[in-house]
């Protein structure tokens, strides 16, 4: 991959976690694309070795850098290393066992460059999905608020399938909430919108694919989780108020 200007405009923080064979396919993702980008993977103390194979991964890419804690820390954690060390004017969140699209950096960089906060794009998942749209749309912040802040969306509050102005994030001096298993992802897009007035830009291609890892946060969160996660959409509702 060659280096350009273009990397400054965005950077990719990966979080990765005991990924086994599911890392390899992102890696190539990441080679592969036809933009230019700055990457963090910071590694959340993997025994099984995932943080060497991504020490070895960016090794001789000078825009491409990588942390291993000593210890696991959890997603929050590794997310909040990468973002404290964006220089770029957006950054994007992917989680280090999903697949992207050649185009998914490039698309990212392009809808940043406009006047707006942030740029989500269209994703597959194994749960069924809302019918999508095909042209481009932008939203306010109230209509955005109303896509992040509720399940079962085609926007969704996921962080995986955006980019956001760095500058809004420092702003509202966001960070992904560490005492959270579940849901922190929600809470920050939601905290993001409530505190940026926009506008936003969707862009419906599906660029981002979320794999169904049967040993994911998601599908081994317990009882309490559930609870907390209820309790984080609380927190989100009362954000409403918020708005402009």
């Amino acid at each position: 991959m060659e280096v350009s200007n273009m990397a400054e405009s965005l950077t990719i923080v990966i979080p990765t976690y005991q990924l086994g064979a599911y890392f390899e396919p992102l890696l190539a993702d990441l080679t592969n694309q036809t933009a230019d980008f700055i990457l963090w993977l910071v590694d959340d103390g993997s025994t099984d070795g995932t943080a060497v194979r991504g020490s070895a991964f960016v090794r001789g890419i000078p825009n491409f850098h990588h942390e291993a804690f000593a210890h696991h820390r959890g997603v929050s954690a590794a997310r909040n290393f990468g973002l404290a060390r964006v220089t770029t004017g957006a950054v994007a969140f992917v989680d280090g066992d999903d697949r992207i699209a050649p185009t998914f950096a490039a698309t990212l960089q392009q809808g940043m460059s406009t006047d707006v906060a942030a740029v989500t794009i269209g994703y597959r998942w194994f749960r069924a999905a809302p019918q999508r749209r095909e042209r481009e749309l932008r939203l306010d912040q109230r209509a955005m608020f109303d896509q992040v802040a509720h399940h079962g969306t085609e926007i969704g509050g996921y962080v995986w399938n955006k980019a956001f102005r760095t500058a809004a994030i420092r702003r509202a001096d966001l960070r992904f909430d560490e005492r959270l298993p579940i849901a922190e992802d929600y809470l920050f897009t939601a905290s993001f919108v409530a505190a940026t007035p926009g506008p936003y830009v969707y862009r419906p291609a599906i660029l981002y694919t979320k794999q169904n890892r049967p040993n994911s946060t998601i599908h081994t969160a317990n009882w309490e989780a559930r609870q907390t996660e209820d309790q984080v959409f609380d927190r989100i509702r009362q954000l409403a108020c918020q708005l402009h």
